[in-house]
């Protein structure tokens, strides 16, 4: 069995496109996730029981249910009560709110991962909620929400491949044209195997990259935790 080298250059226009929407999917997907999952988060964590209920329903929902599942209802079962959304549009929808779910636990994790007395002192010192969380909360939150928000942006990634089902034109789908008109299925499955490795690698290394940027005052070899000498006089 050869790997046709060939093929793969003549179909990289198709690859191409496929790179392009699956970023770009993934892009407003993973943003508007992450503000779904901090909004939930904090409504969670709210005093109002029911905005707490309201969270947790959403969160058990989505998480208990297939992702495929939920894509297939948003497709093919929402036209039928008149809503009607083409493929892409509801592939972003379907990867935002199943990635909100995800997002919600993570940040809440995150924020109960710092001390409460550090929120009851600022509370103290006059400033509000909103203040509170911007200001003492979020910016020490921070090292314990890269790395599960660097395995979650992943998973999104990857899960965009099953978008695939509803003809949404991402890089599986382009594989599967190729693969079908030249019955190439090393070529076409190995292609694009390596180039979501390649995408999830660089995400993985910009990730590591700014949790160690962030986390610089928490290594008690960096310059913040050093105190410089001092001098005796004779």
């Amino acid at each position: 069995m050869n790997f046709d080298f060939q093929l793969v250059l003549d179909s990289w226009p198709l690859f191409a496109k496929g790179i392009s929407l699956t970023v770009f999917i993934s892009l407003i997907s993973i943003t508007m996730a992450f503000f779904i999952g901090l909004f939930i988060a904090l409504m969670r964590l709210s005093e109002w029981r029911y905005l707490g209920w309201l969270a947790v329903s959403y969160i058990e929902l989505i998480r208990n249910t297939p992702f495929l599942i939920q894509v297939y209802i948003v497709y093919f079962v929402l036209p039928v009560f008149g809503l009607r959304v083409d493929a892409t549009a509801s592939g972003i929808l379907c990867l935002s709110v199943y990635g909100g779910a995800y997002f919600a636990e993570n940040i809440r994790g995150a924020i109960l991962a710092i001390p409460r007395g550090q929120s009851e002192a600022a509370r103290a010192l006059g400033l509000k909620y909103w203040q509170v969380q911007r200001k003492v909360i979020f910016p020490q939150m921070l090292g314990y929400l890269i790395p599960t928000t660097t395995n979650l942006t992943i998973s999104l990634i990857k899960e965009t491949a099953l978008l695939s089902i509803i003809t949404v034109p991402e890089l599986t789908y382009m594989a599967q044209i190729m693969i079908s008109d030249a019955f190439a299925p090393v070529e076409g499955f190995t292609v694009i195997a390596l180039i979501y490795w390649g995408l999830n690698s660089i995400i993985a290394m910009m990730a590591l990259k700014w949790e160690r940027h962030s986390c610089r005052h928490l290594d008690p070899n960096s310059r913040s935790h050093k105190t410089p000498a001092v001098e005796t006089t004779r």
